[in-house]
């Protein structure tokens, strides 16, 4: 797992208040009750405001699984 990888793992367990050992590739929203569309928003701010970067306003609905979002980070930081 690459370190950015393991950040955005991190950041989501942080935000939905769960084990980081609970967030997997196949984890998304609605497979638990934090993960609704506000703890989505939550995700995504966060993500945003302690890695500097921004997701263009398209992807945003886009973005409900942690591999989505990985995927969009690395695309975004040319990981």
């Amino acid at each position: 797992m690459c370190v950015m990888e393991s950040q955005v793992k991190e950041i989501i367990a942080r935000v939905l208040n769960v084990d980081v050992s609970l967030v997997n590739d196949e984890l998304s929203s609605g497979d638990i009750p934090q993960w609704d569309s506000v703890g989505n928003l939550a995700i995504i701010s966060t993500i945003e405001q302690e890695l500097e970067i921004e997701f263009p306003l398209d992807v945003l609905f886009d973005l409900t699984s942690v591999r989505s979002i990985i995927d969009e980070v690395n695309r975004l930081t040319n990981v």
